[in-house]
């Protein structure tokens, strides 16, 4: 098994692919080169998915910043890769979701057959949303009395729901400009269709350039495929294979630059950082997580789990609570403050750094 000195190693190198090392301005610029970088980022939290985009560049975006690249398109926001959210650009759209949407499709199986979900209406349904939305973007409510209107009796908010995320998986829409605290929904144009096998290529390539070193097994988790669906991908991909530390290991060239030692992130519930079969990894924190970290942002010193924290915004300020592992050195601590600002000028807010038990506030 791996030390833990060659987890750190990998750890660096990783920070680095996943945009967490040397910060600086993606390669496609801003917002949306972070997200094409990384090919999808997990986004059913809005404001904690934002912060994950904003943080990977030297100046954080602002939370408005991230809105608007999902109000002028250049970032969507839609079911792919499993049954949740992720942000993607729109170069990237078509082969995940051609690549994972049969598996999203038979996920979402269990919860439709005991409700009797109807899919020989999802045509005409899906019509009846196309029509709408040729005039612009509609909330989900709207789109919902559309619908009623047109059968002439109301369906319920789960229905309404999964229509809609049939409809993302068959690529006929995605997200539309927030309206206040409100998403919306857009038509999308007709996309480039994606043979699967070439799909999935395509997955692998993307999540190893935006995560690796990584396993095949990681790619499997990522894009919801079977192991040996993805280790034919990664087989096809031409990617470059490592052995360390007993692990085998892919990226998409040379093993990237390792982050600078001392490397400190506050990161957001579900961080793109950590979207990887933990099974066969060896252990990132040194004791078992308290399980009231799991929905919250975890704090990482080279790429280790160090701590948990959760935050609590108010009219001026955002109060930010961290619990560690262990005594922080003062190096730590003064790039957990610096995460901090960094933080604060995310929100817009002054931030207040505090030590205590997480729990108290959100992360959401």
């Amino acid at each position: 098994m791996p030390t833990t000195s060659d987890v750190r190693t990998i750890q660096r190198a990783r920070l680095t692919s996943v945009g967490l090392g040397t910060l600086r301005e993606a390669d496609g610029g801003g917002v949306p080169g972070v997200v094409a970088r990384l090919g999808a980022v997990q986004s059913q939290e809005l404001h904690s998915s934002a912060w994950g985009v904003a943080q990977r560049l030297a100046r954080p975006a602002t939370l408005a910043e991230v809105q608007a690249a999902l109000a002028d398109g250049t970032i969507l926001r839609t079911h792919v890769l499993r049954p949740t959210w992720h942000y993607v650009v729109p170069g990237d759209l078509a082969p995940l979701m051609t690549a994972t949407a049969p598996r999203v499709r038979r996920a979402m199986l269990s919860a439709e057959r005991p409700r009797g979900f109807d899919h020989s209406l999802l045509a005409r349904r899906h019509a009846v949303v196309a029509g709408a939305l040729a005039q612009g973007p509609l909330t989900r409510k709207e789109l919902g009395a559309v619908l009623a209107e047109s059968e002439g009796a109301p369906l319920d908010t789960w229905h309404v729901g999964q229509v809609m995320m049939h409809a993302e998986l068959d690529l006929l829409v995605a997200s539309g400009p927030m309206r206040g605290k409100q998403a919306t929904y857009r038509l999308l144009p007709e996309q480039k269709v994606w043979d699967e096998d070439e799909a999935r290529v395509h997955l692998a390539c993307t999540y190893v350039r935006g995560h690796g070193p990584c396993r095949a097994e990681d790619v499997a988790w990522w894009g919801a495929l079977t192991k040996t669906a993805a280790r034919a991908a990664v087989a096809d991909a031409g990617l470059t294979r490592h052995e360390l530390a007993g692990l085998t290991l892919w990226t998409d060239g040379d093993l990237p630059d390792p982050a600078p030692a001392g490397t400190v992130r506050l990161l957001s519930v579900f961080d793109e950082f950590f979207c990887h079969d933990f099974k066969g990894w060896p252990s990132l924190a040194r004791d078992p997580m308290p399980s009231r970290w799991l929905y919250m942002g975890l704090v990482t010193v080279d790429g280790m789990i160090a701590g948990g924290w959760s935050r609590i915004l108010r009219a001026q300020t955002v109060e930010i609570t961290v619990e560690l592992t262990e005594e922080p050195t003062r190096k730590v601590w003064a790039a957990i403050e610096a995460e901090a600002a960094r933080y604060g000028e995310f929100c817009g807010l002054e931030p207040i750094l505090v030590r205590g038990q997480v729990g108290k506030g959100t992360i959401g």
